[in-house]
């Protein structure tokens, strides 16, 4: 039975959350985290126990891969996980506020350890490891090094791991519990240096080799995916039947962060892309001859625009481009680099202002501008 002290703190945080939801229309979450780790710094530690918890972490993806686990385990029982997409320990705590008997959680790259430390959980799900906010997570090695110790001491964890990703492969390398998945190799951006010994890495088609043996050739599942999609609803299908949840087949789209817009007869399918690899990705994706880019620089989006140059824009060459944001004027500037003329617009909707009616058009969002059109 939990401590009287907890019942209270949780009774407390919860009227918080309600408060929130009725007289400010937020989803209460956020602050009924905080006010509970406030009462009481313990709670995830003291709520975790007495459930099955799966973690699901990595640079892209975190948030579309962790609602398709709680698809799959729900199945097989009743789920806590956050409504938002809160990965940080007051979104945990949140969720872990919630009485089923399995949670599914999307932790933040940097509050992972944490976060396994106070849960102990049965699956973790590691997805990709790619250049993400510099301001904040510095370069890749950063993460993979602290990934990489607890790995080695999280005895009972079993780590569900992309090992095709260098980054993801060396934080497992000596985890006690791990499944191993290849996709059959892809190339990635930051792999030029093994990330165990600080050799070059040695690539061919994807497959990558290294002198301490770091590689992608030895794997426990080998799968076949077309996209990042894919292969997360894949990695999310493979932790699920840890606890034999049958097989999901995921929906068209439903690995994506998309939403819609239409104003003044103009559709617009917006995806979010945040960072090189997502960028990369959602490049890929384009087919309209119409397109608007949305760049920001908040702290979530990454102050540093330095990574566009990391990114090719050439499926844009022929097509109309419109770009906004708060630094338009960089994106802008990258595209006239590589030859691409573009159309600069004030915001969104002077962006669509651009195009006639019945015309559908693409559009690629920073993390801020998506949440802000998301509303």
């Amino acid at each position: 039975m939990p401590h009287r002290g907890l019942k209270r703190a949780v009774l407390i945080a919860l009227f918080s959350g309600w408060a929130s939801r009725t007289f400010a229309g937020k989803s209460g979450e956020t602050i009924s985290g905080r006010v509970l780790l406030a009462l009481r710094p313990t709670a995830i530690a003291e709520l975790a126990p007495g459930r099955t918890i799966f973690l699901v972490s990595g640079t892209n993806g975190k948030t579309s891969t962790t609602r398709f686990l709680k698809r799959i385990v729900e199945q097989v029982g009743s789920v806590a996980t956050s409504q938002t997409g809160s990965n940080l320990n007051w979104g945990i705590a949140s969720s872990l506020m919630q009485p089923d008997e399995y949670a599914v959680l999307e932790i933040d790259e940097l509050h992972l350890p944490s976060i396994l430390a106070q849960t102990n959980p049965k699956v973790v799900v590691l997805l990709n490891l790619t250049r993400d906010q510099l301001h904040r997570m510095h370069e890749v090695k950063r993460v993979a090094d602290i990934w990489h110790e607890i790995a080695d001491v999280a005895d009972e964890t079993i780590f569900v791991a992309d090992i095709d990703d260098p980054y993801v492969n060396y934080a497992i390398s000596t985890a006690k519990k791990v499944v191993r998945v290849s996709f059959g190799g892809r190339s990635h951006p930051d792999g030029a240096v093994c990330p165990k010994c600080g050799s070059y890495l040695s690539w061919k088609d994807g497959i990558y080799d290294s002198d301490c043996g770091l590689t992608n050739r030895v794997y426990d599942r080998i799968l076949e995916a077309e996209d990042a999609s894919d292969r997360n609803a894949a990695l999310a299908n493979i932790a699920g039947a840890l606890i034999a949840a049958p097989y999901l087949e995921p929906a068209i789209g439903e690995l994506e962060r998309t939403i819609t817009r239409d104003l003044n007869g103009v559709h617009a399918d917006i995806r979010l892309t945040k960072n090189p690899a997502s960028w990369t990705e959602a490049l890929r994706g384009v087919t309209a001859k119409d397109v608007i880019l949305i760049l920001n620089s908040r702290q979530v989006d990454g102050i540093d625009t330095s990574w566009l140059f990391d990114v090719s824009f050439q499926i844009l060459q022929g097509r109309k481009v419109v770009v906004t944001g708060e630094r338009a004027l960089d994106m802008q500037y990258r595209l006239r680099v590589e030859g691409i003329t573009s159309e600069l617009a004030a915001d969104f909707e002077a962006a669509m202002s651009r195009f006639s009616a019945g015309d559908n058009v693409q559009v690629l969002s920073a993390y801020t501008a998506f949440f802000e059109l998301s509303k």
